[in-house]
């Protein structure tokens, strides 16, 4: 009889580095300004509640006025000055918000499962499919939760609750034997 090591873990819970964030402000209603920002962008805009669109960058919908853009770090000024000078005749604004965030990615076929044992929304593959996000509580930490393909969750959170969940993730995961690498 072989002795077999420890389980192979189901989930792998990973910092994202390298990240910007903009957040963006415009009325929808003014067609002029969502072109505009979807031309720098390179990519649609969402317009449905809580869904996100993914290309050179992922834009999240916050709100009926509001997204957040996530690009690269060394993209985010460029990206931000591009979206302020095009949208400049419109009521809009545009405001780099990298330094208050962290993105955080969980992977794997126990990632939801791992998820749902700190939030309230029901995090089935059926019901929260890919392409949607929900601003809502992990732990006792506000996110932004994103889902990409069914094993695959972004977790966008305020920097200074990032230790927190951070912590807290281990902790849930620990049972599926996943280890968090160090920050």
């Amino acid at each position: 009889m072989s002795e077999a090591g420890p389980p192979r873990p189901r989930i792998a819970i990973s910092v994202r580095s390298g990240r910007g964030f903009l957040n963006l402000r415009l009325n929808p209603r003014r067609g002029q300004a969502l072109e505009a920002a979807e031309r720098i962008l390179g990519q649609p805009m969402p317009r449905a509640a809580n869904t996100f669109t993914a290309g050179e960058n992922e834009v999240y919908w916050l709100g009926p006025d509001e997204w957040l853009v996530a690009t690269g770090a060394k993209r985010v000024s460029a990206l931000g000055s591009e979206l302020a000078e095009a949208l400049g005749g419109f009521h809009a604004a545009v405001n780099d918000v990298s330094g208050g965030h962290v993105e955080l990615l969980v992977r794997g076929a126990d990632a939801r499962t791992v998820l749902a044992k700190g939030c309230t929304l029901d995090l089935h593959p059926r019901e929260f499919v890919p392409g949607q996000c929900a601003q809502t509580g992990l732990g006792r930490a506000a996110v932004l939760l994103a889902a990409g393909d069914p094993s695959t969750c972004t977790i966008v959170v305020r920097r200074s609750f990032s230790g927190y969940l951070r912590r807290w993730l281990a902790y849930a995961a620990r049972p599926r034997g996943a280890r968090l690498p160090a920050l």
